[in-house]
């Protein structure tokens, strides 16, 4: 077999392998992480684009920033929000940004909310631990200053709007 024609047998089978992505508007559900969420009016979300299991969605902002939405099982084992969102603070390429850590509501669950200022970008995170143990809930914006005041509330809206489902 030539290279040419191995190489395109590669890029045939990873198209093949990659899932469709959908476009959510409305409520988003995740039965398999046990969780659902409002995108706001007049914004969509998207899910499907990722490789694996569905986590959850991508929700594209008029300014260009992002917010993405996602359970996942708490293989770090951090004993509360507020540790898991001071690591993961810690591991974003920032030298001498400012980093903030406080208690959150996420829809009916305690959890944390922190921030990271670092030149011109704004990342906010919020994250949940599902009761009684399971998967934790992660809501995260990236923007930039000038946008982070309207994102952040978008961002807000999407984290009060949390809710469990039947968890399968």
């Amino acid at each position: 077999m030539s290279t040419k024609a191995a190489i395109a047998l590669l890029v045939a089978c990873i198209g093949v392998a990659r899932a469709d992505p959908r476009w959510i508007e409305g409520a988003y559900r995740n039965p398999a992480l046990g969780y659902s969420i409002e995108v706001p009016r007049g914004l969509k979300g998207m899910t499907g684009d990722q490789d694996g299991p569905e986590r959850g969605l991508r929700i594209s902002l008029p300014s260009g920033g992002e917010i993405v939405v996602f359970g996942e099982p708490n293989s770090a084992e951090w004993k509360s929000p507020a540790e898991g969102v001071r690591s993961a603070l810690a591991r974003e390429a920032c030298a001498s940004g400012r980093r903030e850590v406080s208690r959150a509501r996420v829809g009916t669950l305690s959890g944390a909310k922190g921030s990271l200022v670092c030149g011109d970008r704004v990342l906010k995170l919020f994250l949940a631990f599902r009761t009684g143990g399971g998967p934790i809930y992660w809501l995260r914006l990236e923007t930039v200053r000038a946008h982070a005041s309207t994102d952040g509330a978008i961002l807000e809206n999407v984290a009060a709007s949390l809710k469990l489902i039947r968890w399968e």
